[in-house]
């Protein structure tokens, strides 16, 4: 007769008692869950601070640039001798499009 063998063992064959008490670290689990949470939301509020300060930045840049242009322009009408209260707006008239042949 045949000596029977059994099939190797490999490392999914050795017992643990890992999984089979579920209950005993649950309020370790929820502890740590609540922790990186609140990392989350204190981290987020951090992103939300420093896109406010660039939103602000920039509104801030936008008006400045504003005020530079209108100073600009207006000097420019005071170089050409326009005044820019009295600045009187001329209308041309257009004869439309006109093709010789």
């Amino acid at each position: 007769m045949a000596m029977r063998t059994r099939p190797p063992r490999s490392v999914s064959d050795i017992k643990t008692h890992s999984g089979s008490s579920k209950n005993n670290h649950e309020t370790y689990r929820n502890y740590f869950q609540v922790g990186a949470l609140e990392l989350e939301r204190w981290r987020r509020e951090r992103e939300r601070e420093a896109a406010s300060l660039r939103i602000a930045e920039i509104d801030n840049r936008i008006a400045d640039i504003d005020n530079e242009k209108k100073k600009l322009l207006d000097e420019a009408d005071v170089a050409q001798g326009k005044s820019a209260a009295t600045e009187e707006i001329v209308e041309k008239k257009s004869s439309g499009l006109k093709i010789k042949y």
